[in-house]
């Protein structure tokens, strides 16, 4: 074969090859999705134990919806397993920041004012609390879940920007964000994020805060429809969190 049809049959080949790529394996019709991990807030997620909740697509108990403060009760008669583990982490908890706990009874609820009443005893009074985030997830007529994420980000001193992010969850966790104006976005009324609410069933709330008490420790706390879901406290030199402690499927804590 001579030299001019080698290099004739390598341009063909190198010409297949390019167009192969391009077909089956370069650019997509789709548009690419935003893909993070449902438990949190953004890519850019402030410090600490602030992951929201796995969404649901039950609607909200009413009772809890209201606060939590008059909804389910972990007692030894509606959930033995969940009040055992409750009080075993909270032992486990005193033992790691060598921290004097206060009491939890069989008859409260883990609301934010019991988990106060826990760790209030060794951290002194409350001095402030700050709201990191909110996320509301709702289910649409279709089946579509979706959700409102509001950031709360510090500008100076005790100003703050609200930032909103409206998405899809997708059945695979990642979320693909639902396009809204940047005047929307920043500083959302409340009439917008009510109408947002309006696009579905709400099946879930959560909110995200941080706590400074009297001694100049601050805990990170998480609560979705009035129950606190997880929370994380650093103290002499160690540190405690929990997560998924509405349910005794899914508490989980650790010591660091």
């Amino acid at each position: 074969m001579s030299r001019k049809n080698i290099l004739l049959l390598a341009i063909v080949i190198a010409a297949l090859l390019v167009i192969s790529y391009c077909y089956f394996g370069g650019s997509s019709k789709h548009t690419p999705t935003e893909s993070f991990p449902p438990d949190l807030p953004n890519p850019n997620a402030p410090a600490g134990d602030n992951k929201i909740p796995p969404p649901s697509t039950e609607p909200t108990p009413a009772a809890a919806s209201s606060g939590g403060a008059n909804g389910f009760l972990p007692t030894k008669m509606e959930d033995p397993k969940r009040y055992e583990l409750l009080q075993k982490s909270f032992k486990d908890m005193s033992v790691c920041l060598n921290m004097k706990m206060g009491a939890f009874s069989e008859n409260q609820d883990l609301n934010f004012d019991a988990l106060m009443t826990i760790v209030t005893p060794d951290l002194g009074d409350i001095v402030t609390a700050t709201e990191d985030w909110t996320a509301t997830d709702l289910k649409t007529s279709n089946g579509e879940v979706r959700r409102i994420f509001i950031q709360n980000i510090p500008v100076g001193g005790a100003e703050t920007n609200r930032v909103l992010k409206y998405s899809t969850i997708n059945a695979n966790g990642s979320q693909t964000e639902i396009p809204i104006s940047k005047e929307q976005s920043q500083n959302p009324t409340d009439t917008l994020i009510a109408s947002l609410e309006g696009d579905g069933q709400i099946t879930s709330k959560s909110m995200a805060r941080k706590i400074y008490f009297q001694n100049g420790d601050d805990m990170s706390v998480v609560e979705r429809n009035g129950h606190i879901y997880s929370f994380e406290l650093a103290h002499d030199q160690k540190l405690f969190k929990c997560s998924g402690v509405d349910a005794a499927s899914s508490i989980n804590c650790s010591c660091k």
